[in-house]
C-alpha cells in the first residue's frame, strides 16, 4: 500500500524542487499543485490495491482448486465450500530481513499423529507486523531436497494469537519460494496463511509447528478455523 513512507519517495528534495518549481514557471496556484499530487498519489494507491485484491483473490481460486485436484484431500465438494478466510489486508503482506543459517543439519517436528518429519532450517525471517518486531524461522523438507522438482519450496509453519479461537489450534502454514529471495529479502503474505489437511480430519499427519514459531500477536488474515459440519474424506 502506498502511504506516507510511499509519499516519502516523493518528499526528496531533488522532487520538491522539480516539483514547485516547475508548477511555479507554469504559474499555476500551490492549491493546484497540491490536488495534482494527492491525485497522483491517490491513483497509486488504488492501483497498488487493485493489484493486491487481484493476486489474492486467483490464490484463494487456486488454493480451492488445489483440494479438487489433489486425491489425497480430507475434503470434497461439499467440504471446500465450507472454506473460511479473513477479509485479506495488505498490511500482513511484509518484507522481511533474512538471516541464512549455512546449515544442512536435519531438524525432526513432531507431528499431529505422534509421527516425525524432518525439515532442514533455510534463515530466520526478521520483519514487523504493525510495529511489533517478530520472528521466524523458514524451513526445506528434508525429503523434498532430495527432488529437483521440490527443491526451490520453502515452508514456514507458524502460530499466533487467533490459534484455537479464530484458527486452527495446530497452527498454520505458508509457502514461498526460494527462487522468490533478493538481496536476502523475502516477501511474506500472511493473507495466504492456510490450515494444514489435519485441521479438517485428525487422521492426517502434520508438523507442530516449532515453539520459535510463536508470534506474540494476532493474524487476523488467511484461512480460519474449520467448521466441520459434515463428514471429511478418510485417508
Amino acid at each position: 500500500m502506498l502511504g506516507i513512507s510511499s509519499f516519502n519517495k516523493f518528499a526528496t528534495p531533488h522532487f520538491r524542487t522539480v516539483f514547485f518549481t516547475f508548477f511555479a514557471i507554469q504559474t499555476i496556484p500551490m492549491k493546484t499543485c497540491l490536488r495534482v499530487l494527492f491525485l497522483v498519489v491517490f491513483f497509486l494507491q488504488y492501483s497498488n490495491a487493485q493489484s493486491f485484491k487481484k493476486e489474492y483473490k486467483q490464490w484463494k481460486k487456486s488454493y480451492k482448486k488445489n483440494f479438487r485436484l489433489d486425491e489425497s484431500s480430507p475434503l470434497g465438494r461439499i467440504g471446500i465450500m465450507r472454506l473460511r478466510f479473513f477479509k485479506p489486508r495488505e498490511n500482513y503482506r511484509v518484507t522481511a530481513n533474512l538471516l541464512p543459517t549455512n546449515s544442512n543439519e536435519i531438524i525432526s517436528f513432531p507431528t499431529t499423529t505422534g509421527k516425525t518429519m524432518d525439515y532442514i532450517a533455510f534463515a530466520q525471517a526478521c520483519f514487523k507486523i504493525y510495529e511489533q518486531p517478530c520472528t521466524l524461522m523458514v524451513y526445506k523438507s528434508a525429503k523434498a531436497m532430495e527432488n529437483d522438482v521440490y527443491q526451490n519450496f520453502l515452508f514456514i509453519p507458524f502460530r499466533d494469537y487467533t490459534c484455537g479461537d479464530e484458527c486452527y489450534g495446530g497452527g498454520r502454514y505458508i509457502d514461498l519460494l526460494a527462487s522468490d529471495v533478493k538481496d536476502n529479502k523475502l516477501v511474506i503474505d500472511f493473507n495466504r496463511a492456510y490450515n494444514p489437511y489435519c485441521a479438517y480430519n485428525e487422521m492426517y499427519s502434520c508438523p507442530v509447528p516449532p515453539a520459535e514459531n510463536s508470534l506474540p500477536l494476532e493474524v487476523r488474515v488467511g484461512e480460519k478455523k474449520y467448521k466441520k459440519l459434515g463428514r471429511a474424506r478418510t485417508q
